[in-house]
């Protein structure tokens, strides 16, 4: 028998449907370069972030009866961290801002209804609202905190108050959170009323701590001003997180986009801690 030369060896080796594999392998290839290196046209704007540019107005749901955050003084002139959150919207979008009122409990219903654009007003994150609304990223984090005198210069952090006690509110969150450290810190925990109680007990020496929402201890430092609770200290950061955020429909994912965009710059330069404390 004859000996088969290379190409002969090649044209057998070479079976039906190959050529057919190798064109749609090199056409794979092709299509993931151009979704890598070529530039894709940017997404369409959504319907409601078209408008608010078009109209150059903002509608804002609020219930305006949420201290620090959104309040109304009876004249219908409104103050508060989310007013100025809104502002600088306002601000950087070059728009108007138009706030429509509603109770809490139906904040979430008119938005869906487009009475508004968004929800800005005290809205703590809520996972079971996920398949109705998109969150933004949070802006404030009102989980409860470490608060100790200002004559307290060593304790730096929880563990440090181990075998102390701790002042809580009783059924708080800072009362959740006392209860999970408790056993392992030898935690000393005593419950009160009110957060003011549970701060008043700090105050009178009957705790070396306390932990508490914090815009209740805001509100302490204001009150008992004179006493000497603005030296008072929050020590770390929340022991737990209940996160404040804004909401939009889940029709308005430019709007979302932009919200984060204006949040993370406002974090990123510091603008936020500012305004967190212009307002608190």
């Amino acid at each position: 028998m004859r000996e088969e030369n290379d190409s002969t060896r090649v044209v057998r080796a070479w079976r039906f449907g190959s050529l057919p594999l190798l064109l749609i392998g090199l056409a794979m290839v092709a299509c993931l370069g151009y979704l890598l290196f070529v530039p894709q046209a940017p997404a369409k704007p959504d319907d409601t972030w078209t408008r608010i540019q078009s109209e150059h107005i903002l509608r804002i749901g609020i219930d305006p009866s949420s201290p620090p955050f959104v309040m109304d003084d009876g004249t219908g002139r409104l103050s508060g961290l989310d007013v100025a959150l809104a502002n600088e919207m306002a601000n950087a979008w070059g728009v108007k801002i138009q706030y429509v009122y509603s109770g809490f409990d139906g904040l979430y219903d008119a938005l869906n209804a487009k009475q508004f654009d968004m929800i800005l007003s005290a809205l703590p994150y809520n996972p079971t609202r996920t398949q109705d609304v998109f969150f933004s990223r949070p802006y404030f984090n009102g989980g409860p905190v470490l608060v100790v005198r200002g004559d307290d210069k060593t304790t730096t952090r929880l563990e440090d108050m181990r075998g102390k006690t701790i002042a809580v509110e009783l059924g708080s969150n800072g009362d959740a959170v006392a209860r999970k450290w408790q056993k392992r810190h030898n935690l000393d925990v005593r419950r009160f009323d009110t957060a003011f109680d549970a701060l008043r007990a700090l105050q009178r020496g009957e705790a070396r701590a306390a932990i508490i929402d914090p815009i209740a201890f805001i509100d302490f430092q204001h009150a008992e001003a004179d006493t000497g609770a603005r030296a008072w200290r929050i020590v770390g950061n929340p022991l737990a997180d209940e996160n404040y955020i804004i909401a939009v429909r889940r029709d308005s994912p430019t709007l979302l986009r932009e919200v984060n965009k204006l949040l993370n710059r406002l974090e990123g330069s510091g603008r936020l801690t500012e305004l967190e404390e212009e307002n608190f």
